[in-house]
C-alpha cells in the first residue's frame, strides 16, 4: 500500500540502515530522495561513523547520528512528515511512530507492518531450492523472505512515494587527500600501483576467509602482478593482519596500523587501488560505490543478496548441502566446519583476481 507521491515541500527524516555495505547499497535510493527534496528538508539518521560517508552526496542535509544499531530517540525525530525506515527493524517504525510522523514507509515484516501507513510486503522463497543455492529454509511460521539485492529493495520502497531512481549504481567519491594521507603512512608514493586486501575478520566468524588461504592467494598473485599490498581490516580484527603480513613470502605487504583512520580514508584509500580483494563484507560494497574492480570470495553469505552492479566485479565460492545460512559462527565440527570458506581455492581466488587486471 502507497499513498500520494513525495512534495519537495515535506520534511523527510531517512533511517539509513547501521550495516556498512547496506548503507552503500542504498545510497542511489538516497540520491535520488535528494534529487526531490530540498537538503535543507531532508534528515539522514545512522550511526555517525556511517554518515561522514555521505558528505559527498547530500552535503547539505541534517544529520542525525544513531547511537549504534537500536540507538534511535523519539525526540531527535519529532518534526518531520515523512519517515523513509531503510531498515527492518521494529524499533525503526516504532521510534517513527512515537515520535508522531504522519507517514511512515518501510517494509510490511512481522509487526512493524501495523506501524507503517505506506508498506511494501517483501517477497517470500517459495518452490523448490532457488538457483540451486543450498537448502530451502522454512519456518514455523512459513517460508523465508526471498534473499534479494538490498539496493534494489531500497528503489522499491522510494518508489512508493513517487520517486524514481534512475542511476542504481551506488557512486561514492572523496578528496585523494584522504587516501594520500594512508599512503604517506604506509611509506608509498602518490600515483603508486597497488592492491588492497581486506583480509580482517572477527574471531571466530564463519564469514572470514581463512588467514592461511589469504596468504596462499597474495603469494600466488606476486608472480604475476608486481605491486605492493595493503592489508586493511575493520576495528577488532587486526589479529588477522598481523597473521597474513607474517606468513606472505612472496608477496610485498604492507599492513595497516589496525584499520583505516576513518571509512572516508578507506574509501579513497580503496578508489585509488589497482585491485581489491574482499570477502562479500562492507569494505567489497564500499570499493564498489568507488568504482574499483573487486574480486570477492562468498562463504556462508547468500550471494543473491548483492547479486547487482557486477560489470568490475568476480565471485568466488563453493556449493556445499549446509548453505548458504548467514551465520556468524559455523554450527557444524569437525571437517564439516566452515567448509564454505576452507574449500574455496586459494588459487582459484587469484586467477579470478587477475582476469580483473589483465
Amino acid at each position: 500500500m502507497s499513498g500520494p507521491a513525495l512534495a519537495p515541500s515535506e520534511r523527510v527524516l531517512v533511517r539509513l540502515p547501521s550495516w556498512l555495505g547496506d548503507l552503500v547499497q542504498a545510497e542511489p535510493a538516497l540520491r535520488a530522495l535528494g534529487a526531490r527534496v530540498p537538503a535543507d528538508r531532508l534528515s539522514l539518521a545512522a550511526p555517525d561513523v556511517l554518515l561522514a560517508l555521505l558528505d559527498g552526496v547530500l552535503p547539505g542535509a541534517r544529520r542525525l547520528p544513531v547511537a549504534g544499531r537500536g540507538g534511535e530517540r523519539a525526540a531527535d525525530w519529532r518534526g518531520h512528515d515523512v519517515a523513509v525506515l531503510l531498515t527492518g527493524s521494529f524499533r525503526s517504525a516504532w521510534t517513527a511512530a512515537l515520535a508522531q510522523i504522519p507517514r511512515r514507509v518501510g517494509h510490511a515484516r512481522d509487526l512493524r507492518r501495523w506501524l507503517l501507513t505506506d508498506a511494501l510486503r517483501p517477497a517470500l522463497e517459495r518452490g523448490g531450492v532457488p538457483l540451486g543455492l543450498g537448502r530451502p529454509r522454512r519456518s514455523r511460521l512459513g517460508p523465508r523472505y526471498l534473499p534479494r539485492p538490498f539496493g534494489a529493495t531500497c528503489v522499491e520502497l522510494v518508489g512508493l512515494l513517487g520517486v524514481g531512481v534512475r542511476d542504481p549504481r551506488p557512486r561514492l567519491s572523496f578528496e585523494p587527500a584522504y587516501a594520500q594521507r594512508v599512503l604517506a603512512r604506509l611509506g608509498l608514493d602518490a600515483g603508486e600501483d597497488y592492491v588492497v586486501a581486506n583480509v580482517g575478520a572477527r574471531p571466530g566468524s564463519a564469514k572470514g576467509f581463512p588467514p592461511a588461504s589469504w596468504v596462499r592467494v597474495l603469494d600466488v598473485l606476486a608472480a604475476s602482478l608486481d605491486a605492493p599490498v595493503v592489508l586493511t581490516s575493520g576495528p577488532g580484527e587486526e589479529e588477522a593482519v598481523r597473521e597474513v603480513a607474517r606468513a606472505v613470502r612472496r608477496a610485498r605487504v604492507l599492513p595497516c596500523a589496525g584499520p583505516a583512520a576513518s571509512l572516508v580514508e578507506l574509501a579513497a584509500l580503496l578508489a585509488g587501488a589497482r585491485l581489491v580483494l574482499a570477502t562479500d563484507s562492507g569494505p567489497r560494497h564500499l570499493a564498489v560505490a568507488v568504482g574499483a574492480p573487486v574480486a570477492s570470495v562468498s562463504g556462508p553469505t547468500d550471494p543473491r543478496h548483492s547479486a547487482d552492479q557486477l560489470r568490475r566485479q568476480r565471485m568466488l565460492r563453493v556449493e556445499v548441502p549446509c548453505g548458504p545460512c548467514h551465520r556468524e559462527r559455523c554450527p557444524l565440527a569437525g571437517a564439516h566446519a566452515n567448509r564454505c570458506m576452507h574449500e574455496v581455492d586459494p588459487e582459484d581466488m587469484a586467477r579470478l583476481a587477475l582476469e580483473l587486471v589483465e
